[in-house]
């Protein structure tokens, strides 16, 4: 680095601290220089003498180049939350003393992290008091909790002889939230029930899509009306409009499964990753509209219910939930917290979309009770495809079972798992609930334009 870069000021706390202590190769060249140069003395035999004369040298130089003041080393990550692909350094700056000669900087490898490269090492030169800055960068590939690190760094005297080795800095749990999928939706909400939004109401007020051109009456503001129908026609006439109102999704993403293998946002995807980034999409599609959007995480571990808000502090608090989501363990603990997730009351004229692998037969069971309430509610389908298939490779197999456990028995238990997805898949179809395959943009349109429909159309609910 130059010294015309302005380098980043390093966070307080941390300073990295440690003592100076001899190398094992330090002690070992003067063991060796000893021995050889004394049993050549001793057996007046120049040739040993020559030997381990080099020996010596280099020892009695290296204890002549001792450091005597510790560097000051500070090591901090660049960034407390990243988005999937988004690229961190770990960063360390060193300020070494007189005696120093290289200073080396490593991070650890972790799960769904990438480091390119994993260590960096530099030389001081004599002069020994310039401030070095080495950084390593961090990749996280997979939303979620990440631990960078730790990270170690290591500064060394001349020939290796001492080394000033501090404990690794721990490694933060930076929170990685989803990267949204390109999602885009056409049709309106069916059920717009706000004061102010960019969603079309089945009533008439003010908005900005006609409705009907109709006979001026008094109070009618003069601005609407409409000059080509009065000219032709030689009486006032003003245009009405729908009113434009914002809507509330609910969001729910099911987190009692995750099926499948994950190798990050470049490669394959598991159920859990389609249903948190389309979640993440969904999100920020409606929130952008100016819709209200809410989020629900059924079965995963401290994953608070966030109230449907509006704007973008709404969206960075539902990214920061969708984060911090843990699939659910299976016990009954996670079974009796989904029972009370799905007790809580919906609101009327709320959309609900569910996220889910549909292996769940509670939340299709709850998407069925809602959809008879008159609730307008969507399941999208998650599962990726290549687990929808009943003959799955030992590889795709190990994303369901330990891969000790793989077996015919095992394919045959899919087989039936399959099956009686299926059948409940059909069942909430029956009652009423369309289920779609996720695919991005378009995924909702055909839906939300059937439910309008219906909405439009009489019908019979159940209290």
């Amino acid at each position: 680095m130059s010294d015309t870069e302005v380098r980043p000021e390093a966070p307080q706390g941390s300073r990295l601290f440690a003592r100076w202590r001899s190398t094992p190769a330090f002690a070992r060249s003067v063991v060796l220089a000893i021995a050889v140069v004394g049993v050549g003395a001793i057996m007046r035999r120049p040739d040993a003498v020559a030997m381990g004369a080099p020996l010596a040298i280099v020892a009695v130089w290296s204890m002549v180049r001792r450091p005597v003041l510790s560097p000051v080393v500070h090591t901090w990550l660049r960034h407390t939350v990243l988005r999937e692909g988004q690229t961190t350094a770990w960063t360390a700056t060193v300020e070494a003393g007189p005696g120093v000669e290289d200073v080396g900087f490593a991070v650890t490898e972790t799960a769904f992290t990438r480091y390119t490269p994993t260590s960096q090492s530099v030389a001081t030169g004599d002069a020994g008091v310039e401030v070095r800055q080495l950084d390593v960068l961090c990749q996280s590939t997979r939303w979620g909790l990440r631990r960078l690190g730790p990270a170690t760094c290591a500064v060394s005297s001349a020939f290796g002889a001492f080394i000033w080795d501090p404990p690794p800095a721990p490694g933060a749990l930076v929170p990685t939230v989803p990267l949204p999928e390109a999602f885009s939706a056409r049709s309106p909400v069916p059920d717009p029930d706000g004061l102010v939004g960019r969603s079309r109401s089945r009533h008439q007020g003010d908005g900005s899509e006609i409705a009907t051109v109709r006979a001026f009456r008094f109070g009618d503001r003069l601005r609407r009306i409409h000059w080509p129908v009065s000219v032709r026609t030689g009486e006032l006439h003003v245009t009405t409009t729908y009113a434009d109102q914002d809507s509330e999704i609910l969001i729910l993403v099911d987190a009692m499964q995750d099926l499948g293998r994950s190798t990050g946002f470049e490669g394959e995807d598991s159920s859990l990753d389609n249903g948190v980034r389309a979640a993440a999409a969904v999100a920020e599609h409606y929130l952008r509209a100016g819709d209200r959007v809410g989020l629900q995480v059924l079965g995963a571990h401290q994953s608070p219910r966030l109230s449907p808000g509006l704007g973008s502090n709404q969206l960075r608090r539902l990214l920061d939930v969708l984060a911090r989501v843990r699939v659910a363990d299976g016990g009954v603990i996670d079974e009796k917290r989904l029972q009370g997730q799905l007790r809580h009351p919906v609101s009327v004229g709320t959309l609900v979309v569910f996220l889910t692998p549909a292996i769940s037969v509670e939340v299709l069971a709850h998407a069925s009770a809602l959809a008879r309430r008159g609730t307008s509610t969507v399941v999208v389908d998650t599962l990726p495809r290549s687990m929808a298939v009943a003959h799955l490779t030992d590889e795709e197999l190990s994303g369901l079972v330990p891969e000790h456990e793989i077996s015919s028995g095992a394919r045959l238990a899919w087989r039936l798992r399959l099956m009686e997805r299926s059948r409940e898949m059909t069942r909430t179809r029956l009652s009423g609930v369309p289920i779609v395959t996720w695919i991005g943009p378009g995924t909702l349109d055909l839906v939300l334009r059937d439910i309008g429909r219906q909405r439009r159309s009489p019908r019979m609910v159940s209290r």
